[in-house]
């Protein structure tokens, strides 16, 4: 009885949690057909472009908070003192690296020209990543409040879709389509902390800066070694547009549609696991080896069938993202050949998670900053040859050699462990 009552809590948080995350993978699927409509295949590459923009400085603001975080407020859940520290730390932390963010962003958007033809878009994208500032998910899925952090996430979303249908109705619009996430996050986000904080009696503080200088000196190579993963994410469809054009820039932000959902679902379904498995790490190596080999096949059996679904249903798939007919037949090929990428995602993903869960950051960094400089060259190399056919090779060349370093440097890493012991 008590092991089918565990089981049904663990069952309702996933439902309530994938709920909650399901908005984050539907609501791009939603607006993107309506911005291609009303913004054109150029607009739509712009805005992806200066999207792509804010995620590298959101990882510069989130430094690994959502990693580690996690891991620090799980550990302190049942010591209010505790998370009221890791919460107010965390959000002066946070607000001190946005400045610094803001910065590169600024001289960025002032001092390339690249960006500075699109000045306006780009400074507007810059409220995205202050809005991330004041994002509460990482501390209520610390706590496994999913309840919550799926009401904030499913009115941030569905406040946005609003936004975009209500203000945006001319291809000049564009500009003002990033702003517009940030700002609905950035209300919601507040009005989260709010929340937080009167329901567990918080008040703010002032840390200790030393402590917050310790905190990012202790995170440092995480956070390097994100900022080179999010290079490698989002470099594709930068220089789709530097050398192709914000037309083609647009082409692919459509297969960077798939590849990003995919992603954001693995890493959604991964994260929720995650807790546990660091706590079977730490208890029996064998048995979460078990554990995680059970979640993984269950994700690689989903993404694999729904790849093999959206293969035989390409070309209705880009008719729904209002694709012109002219260009249907040969971005149906690319859309086709990008979906071997999503099912090399799900090892390489698992993996790394495994490698987080061992605490192999060094190494861990070592991988990720090779990978990203290979996966560069390749890119360059593949799309003077093969055009966007290139890029998306040079992307799932990247994911096997993720997932070949990865298995050495966590899982064969373990097995070894246990034949020792």
């Amino acid at each position: 009885m008590q092991i089918n009552s565990i089981l049904s809590k663990i069952n309702s948080k996933f439902v309530v949690y994938g709920i909650g995350q399901a908005f984050n993978l539907l609501v791009p699927l939603v607006i993107a057909p309506y911005l291609i409509y009303v913004c054109n295949l150029d607009g739509f590459g712009k805005i992806g472009i200066a999207f792509s923009f804010a995620l590298f400085l959101i990882l510069i603001v989130d430094y690994g908070f959502d990693i580690k975080g996690i891991k620090r407020i799980s550990e302190s859940r049942n010591s209010p003192q505790k998370l009221q520290y890791e919460l107010v730390t965390t959000l002066f932390t946070k607000f001190f690296l946005f400045f610094f963010s803001a910065i590169l962003g600024f001289t960025c958007v002032y001092f390339s020209s690249y960006f500075f033809k699109e000045k306006e878009l780009f400074i507007f994208t810059l409220t995205i990543v202050f809005a991330q500032v004041f994002n509460p998910i990482w501390f209520l899925q610390g706590i496994e409040d999913f309840f919550t952090s799926s009401i904030l996430n499913a009115c941030s979303k569905v406040l946005y879709v609003i936004f975009i249908y209500f203000f945006i109705t001319d291809s000049n619009d564009y500009i003002y389509v990033n702003s517009l996430l940030g700002i609905s996050s950035l209300v919601v986000n507040i009005g989260g902390l709010v929340y937080i904080f009167r329901k567990n009696n918080f008040h703010f503080f002032k840390p200790n800066l030393n402590l917050i200088f310790q905190i990012l000196k202790n995170d440092f190579s995480l956070c390097i070694s994100q900022l080179f993963l999010s290079i490698r994410q989002l470099s594709p469809l930068f220089l789709a547009g530097y050398i192709f054009g914000y037309g083609v820039a647009g082409q692919y932000k459509i297969i960077d549609q798939i590849i990003s959902l995919y992603r954001t679902l693995s890493q959604v379904f991964l994260k929720f696991f995650y807790p546990q498995l660091c706590f079977r790490l730490n208890e029996d190596t064998k048995n979460a080896l078990q554990y995680w080999k059970k979640y993984v096949f269950i994700l690689f059996t989903g993404v694999v069938l729904s790849c093999l679904f959206l293969f035989f249903l390409s070309e209705e798939v880009l008719i729904f993202f209002r694709v012109e007919l002219n260009i249907i037949k040969e971005l149906k090929i690319l859309f086709q050949l990008a979906l071997i990428v999503p099912i090399a995602m799900v090892f390489s993903l698992s993996l790394e998670q495994l490698m987080f869960g061992i605490h192999n950051n060094k190494l861990y960094f070592k991988i990720t900053l090779f990978v990203t400089i290979i996966n560069l060259l390749t890119i360059l190399i593949f799309s003077y040859f093969f055009n966007l056919k290139g890029i998306i090779l040079s992307i799932f060349l990247s994911e096997i050699l993720f997932v070949c370093l990865y298995y050495y440097g966590a899982l064969k890493k373990i097995k070894n462990e246990n034949q020792l012991l």
